[in-house]
């Protein structure tokens, strides 16, 4: 069976390649559709709803569970009342994060953060509605995902080593989803692009914690504090404009930012293998030696 035949089961499925011009980087929000093609869908009943809802909580409360009985105990308090050491109030721990932006690595670091929230953003939101609901239906974004979960978990073991594929792999894929033309009978293509981002997306995860644990090994709980701030401000980003801008500007941004990402990222590694005097001073890292909880 051909997967122009298996499309044609489904309803909404439409022949004609001019049916589908103003899908993927071609769609816009203010561009009225009256082929009957939209990308607009009928909400879900109230049953799926509850359904999806009761899955996630019995998951959340399971993961409590889990943790509560499994994860080894971290006896903070004895740490913390060793001679010389306080607990940290939350006032200190927010004042603690912001003061860890005095280093310039981890300001040079902020885009390549924010990147990750981009990236995953456009694939969750962007792609899902402009490539693959336009053009197949919403039944296929579950099996668009999964293919893209599956991906990015069997490669966060398997590619580690390989951190400098991702640039290359979100770029390429960047510069093809502005010029490929998505139709129903390129099936196959709507799981190539998210098992290729899937695959970068791994590498971004992985590496990225890494190098801030790296990097920042003093100063742990600040670091990662703004690596979640970064990363989550760009989620909000890619998401607060994705209702007002069209794919195609959505894909130029992202491939901005990426760049600017790789290039603030390689100050960090020259600066790192020049010594720390070349470009970071050691009045920063004094600046920076405020009180922190042990890890």
């Amino acid at each position: 069976m051909t997967p122009s035949n298996v499309i044609a089961k489904f309803e909404g499925s439409n022949d004609t390649f001019s049916s589908y011009t103003h899908c993927g980087a071609n769609d816009c929000p203010n561009i009225p559709v009256s082929n009957g093609n939209e990308t607009s869908i009928t909400p879900p009943t109230k049953s799926l709803i509850y359904t999806l809802l009761g899955i996630y909580t019995c998951s959340g409360v399971l993961a409590v569970i889990l943790i509560s009985a499994f994860l080894d105990n971290i006896d903070l308090k004895s740490q913390q009342n060793q001679p010389g050491t306080k607990e940290e109030s939350f006032c200190e721990k927010v004042l603690a994060t912001l003061q860890h932006l005095k280093d310039k690595r981890q300001c040079l670091l902020i885009p390549l953060t924010m990147y990750s929230g981009f990236e995953q953003g456009f694939l969750a939101g962007d792609f899902t509605k402009s490539y693959v609901t336009c053009s197949l239906g919403i039944h296929f974004v579950g099996y668009v995902m999964i293919c893209f979960a599956a991906t990015n978990a069997i490669c966060s073991l398997l590619f580690g080593k390989l951190s400098h594929k991702a640039s290359l792999s979100n770029a390429a894929s960047i510069i093809a989803l502005l010029l490929w033309k998505p139709h129903p009978n390129e099936l196959v293509m709507f799981f190539i692009f998210p098992a290729i981002w899937g695959m970068a997306d791994a590498i971004w995860q992985t590496q990225t914690n890494a190098l801030y644990g790296t990097l920042f090994d003093k100063h742990k709980e600040a670091a990662f504090a703004n690596y979640r701030l970064w990363e989550s401000l760009g989620f909000v980003i890619a998401y607060g404009y994705s209702t007002f801008l069209c794919v195609s500007l959505k894909l130029y941004i992202l491939l901005a930012v990426l760049l600017i990402a790789i290039f603030l990222y390689g100050c960090v590694e020259y600066g790192e293998f020049k010594g720390p005097t070349s470009i970071f001073s050691q009045t920063e890292e004094r600046d920076l030696g405020y009180k922190q909880t042990p890890m």
